[in-house]
């Protein structure tokens, strides 16, 4: 039992070093700029989320278009994406839109 449980953290350790953008081995809850315009900020927001459970089942729809229909929003402004895992056991990615 000690082996397997050793083998899935260091497999959890190794699938953060194929991961883009910035990782936490243990706990992520960042942040990030996607995209922005010379526009000013939008007054709608729009989100679109996306899960990974254990690394083996992902699932959801975190796409920029999805966020803005959720947000009603036609004119893009800004995109930002959110990243929150718990040692790569529960991961959930959000893409945040602002625009009008």
């Amino acid at each position: 039992m000690k082996k397997v449980l050793v083998l899935v953290v260091l497999l959890g350790l190794l699938a953060g070093c194929s991961s883009v953008g910035l990782v936490g081995g243990i706990y992520t809850n960042v942040t990030t700029p996607i995209h922005a315009t010379s526009n000013e900020r939008g007054s709608k927001t729009g989100t679109a989320k996306c899960i990974s459970i254990l690394g083996i089942v992902a699932t959801g729809n975190c796409s920029i278009d999805e966020a803005a229909k959720n947000g009603n929003i036609t004119e893009i402004k800004t995109v930002d994406k959110k990243t929150y895992s718990i040692l790569g056991l529960f991961s959930e990615e959000t893409t945040i839109v602002t625009g009008n």
